[in-house]
């Protein structure tokens, strides 16, 4: 049983997959093997996994008045997604992802409407927030509106889920008032000083980051993630599949710990099961295409 909803501010994209075997060289034109469209968007993605887990999830975001935005909200909402999207002038996002051999991932997104979500917008929707029990934020709306839906789930007594992605260190000051960061490599090194620059010990990046807060996640691709919420710092093995495109591997992640969390289950064991989430979210084209449904029928962490 879970404890409350899981309200998630973020973004919504429609995503361009573009399928080759190297990015172009500067000047040159390369042409790419297919191309597919899926739904995307760091929040969405989110969104979508914990409601695939069976987690009740409401969604505030914003959309372009245009086709994009009318198919991403029909996508959310066949998913259980309850949506409140601000419809706004700006074009719908949009991700393009070069997905390379073994699923290696470059990713370039265009904010557009998710440019739009404002912290106004966020308190007309404070009601949202009175039966949360976490709220889930990114990087890929404006820093303000985070900063609100932060203040409102504190207000409700909910625990904050930052996934500071695309890094941001000018939202350094938001990494304290979340219970919980999620970030990969290079974008936990963005928030530390140069003498984080050039170690390998990511060990010492995740003390580094607890700096900021208590609890921690390093996530870490192949090599699986590290997590800190207590005195140590563990280490949860990735699940070795062959991945087909990543796109999306750290949200299904992401919406995984945060519902397993929310059914009561501990820090690290979450961890573990967001691990075999995520690597079945690679084994399929497009972020949510091969969500898991039930991570008990997920790959299990080894």
């Amino acid at each position: 049983m879970t404890s409350g909803d899981l309200v998630v501010v973020g973004s919504i994209n429609l995503d361009i997959l573009l399928f080759q075997d190297r990015l172009p060289a500067r000047g040159e034109t390369y042409t790419a093997h297919h191309v597919r469209e899926a739904f995307g968007g760091k929040g969405a993605n989110q969104a979508v996994q914990c409601a695939k887990l069976g987690q009740r999830v409401v969604f505030l975001g914003a959309v372009g008045r245009d086709s994009r935005g009318r198919e991403c909200r029909a996508n959310l909402e066949r998913q259980g997604v309850e949506c409140h999207l601000a419809e706004v002038d700006s074009p719908t996002g949009i991700g393009v992802n070069n997905i390379l051999d073994h699923g290696e991932l470059h990713a370039t997104i265009v904010r557009g409407a998710n440019g739009e979500v404002t912290s106004d917008w966020v308190r007309q929707n404070h009601a949202l927030f009175r039966t949360a029990s976490f709220l889930l934020i990114q990087n890929e709306i404006p820093a303000d509106a985070n900063a609100e839906a932060i203040r409102q789930a504190h207000q409700a007594g909910a625990r904050v889920v930052y996934n500071a992605a695309p890094a941001d260190p000018g939202t350094a000051t938001l990494l304290s008032n979340c219970d919980y960061l999620i970030v990969n490599e290079e974008e936990a090194k963005a928030y530390l000083d140069d003498s984080y620059a050039g170690t390998e010990d990511m060990r010492e990046v995740i003390v580094g980051l607890k700096k900021f807060c208590p609890r921690v996640i390093l996530t870490l691709g192949a090599a699986g993630s590290l997590i800190s919420s207590d005195a140590e710092v563990h280490r949860v093995p990735a699940v070795p599949v062959t991945p087909v495109d990543t796109t999306g591997a750290g949200d299904a992640f992401i919406g995984a710990f945060t519902s397993a969390l929310n059914t009561g289950i501990a820090d690290l064991d979450a961890a573990n099961i967001a691990s075999g989430v995520a690597a079945q979210a690679t084994i399929g084209v497009g972020a949510q295409t091969t969500m898991a449904s039930d991570w008990r029928t997920a790959h299990d962490p080894v």
